[in-house]
């Protein structure tokens, strides 16, 4: 609170400081005439603060990239402009250097429309009214550009059983600072079955059903007939129901044939892997220039996204007593089949999104202000099948009825639909924030700068549901004022000859407090950023600071989710679960205290030579008290941990898990991140009396390595208890934590030809459950290739008449995970549990895109 104070002195005493600072003119003047004088204004688009960018790309390296659009080239540099932080949040996106309304007012923005791309380290966050864990990327836009592009993209997969449409168009204008884009975008996706993969379902006491049905002895595990057991040389406990049983009585001899082999195959063609996907969606946004002074920006982002899932067959097991006209035994046993009746068990999922932003960019003296705000509203619907009440079919096979066969198709007329769970949320947000960015006063080393963010937000949410027919409702409404400051003082600089064997040092401090709803929280933190020499720049940062749960997290509606599969570490087996999800309203904020150490080294210059190199490693150590996390996989140390959250039956098979968020005692992590970016410019000619090289006719290959190395990662899940080691066999995700990854990008362009190979390479990992409780499972380190190929239609080309339709045409082939690479899992004994099976860790596999985009550009 001293610093806010001190900041907001700063900022009342700044109008009356006599210093000799020229104001800084609007940035689309990029000049003026004062006394005979030219004044020269900051670089159009340059971002605020010391921080200087970590990476730059220009026109050509981004069009040597492949990408599109601004939203297919932040996917495809994800490794390079993130901090790849397990739970920050994603970067913040700017054009020419000012906040925007959001991310959708500039994805669809055409490649070719940006001028220079920078990214930067999270610290330059604070200049905009930001916390410090998030990168900073700005997008500088050509002042003349204008296009109407359409593209349409058809998606498969080699394993067969999925396949998408996705159609889009975007229109945008840039006209100095002025812009106006509005585009709409249209997905379909198929649904995916198990049936459709090798998808391999082991028989369980949970799960011993069939489509025809399987016997098992009443109880149990224990043995259905002698006679039986003599025909089929040993003694039986299961057996699978010949298909003949489904006609009419068949012989025991017919059920020996199956004994220890039952069928389990028919849910698979009705259970889905992923779900079919429509969704449509519309966005528009216009930027205008007000008397040259005030830069204004309104947007709106609408969505519609319907998802439908197959839950598999309503289960059931019905006793079939001796004497049944359809019962070859001497004993009474149970029969366990599942009812043909997919109907019954569809979970519907239809959700709806809008938003309406604003942003507003100008000066107020030599102050630079930007004031933002937006509504949204999200409402979406689940409707979730509960399967059939079979009592009346039980009851005529109990009754010995000759006209119901306990193997055929069951009438309708004995299955009674049970009431579908429902479940509904509506959610409302608005926000507004204003940041003043500024000089505050002049000291030898340089000018001392400031920013002061004010906002405000409400966030509102209600959710109903009904389950199993019981209704609940929950309500969340939060209300945060909050206070943001950052100063900046330069300590050393070479250009105004203080320490100037120092270079430039500049420290910062910063600190923050929101007054919320349910508690207070503050943040602050300090920096130093020292760039001893202009190629070679490093960061240091330590923050602390809460953050609350968000509304889903809190007031999401309970959802059960039946017959999902998971390994069950206790007993070494994977069984079948019903799943519960949805908020927890007694979800406490997280405190973190973050240490981050960083070096950025560009050993060959950015001025038109042919090779440009950039370096960087980042130290990261995080320590978050009370973190928020998903619910995770079942080991034996997180079942004691929360005893409440694991339902198991008396035989102790596990029947039941509650997934809902809720927080941990502590996680410590220590990693290591580093990078490289290549780029390497080839036959490019200096044109006659021109300062810098063409590269128009030039071809560039760039290289893109990102490594990180975990020293640390360890989480305590109750107080108490001892820390669990994640790098070394524990751990609270499915799939364990690698020590290493790696991912690269590699792209070759020329004259509107281009390849980008790109991947990932994770290392392999172990999850250990205990001698006791089935030893450990191990991981395999995999990688995984992505390969595309495209190739524009120059806007020059002379083809008759066809030239008007083939300008500016571009077709792209691109295969992800090429060599269809699987996770592999093995336990203890060398085997893959039935949960761990390859498609479902990775459904998809290898898809295959063909994508025709066809775009009319004036520049």
């Amino acid at each position: 609170m001293v610093l806010v104070s001190v900041l907001a002195l700063l900022q009342i005493a700044a109008p009356v400081q006599e210093t000799p600072v020229t104001p800084t003119p609007p940035e689309s003047e990029q000049t003026g005439l004062v006394d005979s004088l030219v004044i020269k204004a900051p670089p159009r688009g340059k971002s605020e603060g010391p921080v200087q960018p970590d990476l730059t790309l220009d026109a050509a390296e981004i069009e040597g990239t492949g990408a599109s659009t601004v939203q297919e080239l932040v996917a495809l540099l994800e490794a390079e402009i993130s901090t790849g932080e397990p739970d920050a949040p994603p970067p913040i996106y700017l054009a020419n250097g000012r906040r925007i309304s959001g991310f959708q007012e500039i994805s669809g923005l055409p490649a070719q429309a940006i001028q220079r791309m920078d990214v930067l380290s999270p610290a330059a966050a604070l200049s905009y009214g930001y916390r410090p864990n998030q990168r900073v990327v700005n997008f500088i836009l050509r002042k003349r550009f204008a296009s109407v592009a359409v593209e349409a993209e058809e998606t498969g997969v080699t394993g067969g059983g999925r396949h998408a449409e996705h159609v889009d168009g975007d229109l945008f204008r840039l006209a100095g600072d002025e812009r106006t884009t509005a585009g709409f975008d249209w997905r379909q996706e198929s649904t995916l079955f198990e049936a459709e993969r090798d998808i391999v379902r082991a028989p369980s006491a949970t799960s011993p059903y069939g489509l025809v049905g399987n016997v098992a002895g009443s109880p149990f595990g224990s043995e259905i007939d002698p006679a039986l057991s003599a025909l089929a040389g040993g003694r039986v406990t299961l057996t699978r129901a010949p298909d003949l049983a489904a006609d009419g009585a068949a012989p025991l001899s017919a059920f020996a044939l199956g004994a220890g082999n039952p069928e389990l195959t028919g849910v698979t063609a009705n259970r889905s892997l992923l779900p079919s996907l429509g969704q449509g969606s519309f966005k528009a946004a216009i930027t205008r220039d007000l008397a040259r002074k005030v830069s204004v920006t309104l947007s709106v982002n609408l969505e519609d996204a319907q998802r439908t899932s197959d839950l598999g067959l309503p289960a059931t097991s019905v006793k079939l007593p001796a004497g049944s006209p359809f019962s070859p035994f001497a004993r009474d046993v149970t029969v366990y089949r599942y009812l043909d009746a997919p109907w019954s068990q569809r979970r519907e999922v239809d959700a709806f999104k809008g938003q309406l932003a604003m942003a507003a960019n100008g000066y107020v003296g030599d102050w630079r202000w930007s004031l933002t705000g937006n509504y949204d509203r999200n409402d979406s619907e689940t409707v979730t099948g509960r399967g059939v009440d079979s009592s009346a079919w039980k009851a005529a096979i109990a009754a010995r009825d000759p006209a119901v066969n306990p193997f055929g198709p069951v009438p309708r007329a004995l299955l009674k639909a049970n009431a579908r769970d429902r479940a509904k949320s509506k959610s409302k947000a608005a926000k507004a924030e204003l940041v003043l960015n500024g000089d505050v006063a002049e000291i030898p080393a340089g000018r001392i700068s400031s920013t002061v963010k004010v906002g405000g937000e409400r966030v509102k949410q209600t959710s109903d549901a009904v389950r199993a027919g019981a209704p609940t409702h929950s309500a969340y409404d939060r209300r945060v004022v909050s206070v943001q400051g950052d100063i900046d003082v330069p300590l050393a600089s070479r250009s105004h000859a203080v320490l100037p064997a120092l270079g430039e040092l500049t420290a910062s401090l910063n600190a923050g407090y929101d007054v919320q709803t349910y508690k207070d929280r503050l943040a602050f933190g300090a920096g130093l950023h020292w760039s001893p020499d202009k190629l070679l720049t490093f960061n240091l940062s330590v923050s602390q600071e809460e953050t609350a749960p968000n509304a889903n997290q809190i007031a999401d509606p309970v959802v059960l989710t039946p017959s999902v599969t998971v390994f069950d570490f206790a007993t070494g087996q994977s069984v079948t679960v019903s799943r519960l999800e949805g908020g927890n309203t007694s979800l406490m904020n997280d405190r973190r205290k973050v240490l981050r150490v960083g070096v950025n080294l560009r050993p060959t210059g950015r001025e038109g030579g042919p090779t440009r190199l950039t370096l960087n490693a980042n130290y990261v150590r995080t320590r978050i008290e009370d973190p928020i996390s998903s619910f995770p996989l079942i080991t034996p140390a997180l079942e004691a941990a929360f005893p409440e959250r694991f339902t198991r039956n008396a035989d102790g098979a596990l029947t039941a898990i509650d997934s809902r968020p809720l927080n941990f005692e502590a996680i410590d992590r220590e990693e290591l991140r580093g990078g490289i970016n290549l780029t390497r410019f080839l036959g490019q000619n200096a044109k006659k009396g021109a300062i810098k090289k063409d590269r128009k006719q030039a071809g560039q290959v760039q290289l893109s390595v990102n490594y990180t190395w975990r020293l640390r990662d360890e989480t305590t899940l109750r107080r108490g208890l001892a820390p669990l080691d994640l790098l070394n066999g524990a751990s609270t995700s499915r799939r364990g934590q690698p020590k290493r990854e790696l991912s690269f990008r590699l792209n070759a362009f020329k004259q509107g030809v281009g390849f980008n190979l790109n991947g990932n390479w994770r290392g392999g990992s172990v999850i250990d459950a205990g001698p006791t409780n089935g030893g450990a499972l191990r991981f395999d380190d995999q990688t995984t290739i992505n390969l595309s190929a495209f190739y524009e239609v120059p806007r020059a080309v002379k083809a008759g008449k066809a030239s008007r339709w083939l300008a500016g045409t571009r077709v792209t082939l691109a295969a992800d995970n090429l060599f269809y690479s699987r996770p592999i899992v093995k336990d203890a004994k060398g085997v893959t549990p039935q949960a761990y099976q390859a498609d479902y860790l990775d459904p998809l596999g290898r898809t295959v895109r063909l994508t025709f985009r066809k775009s009319l550009i004036a520049m």
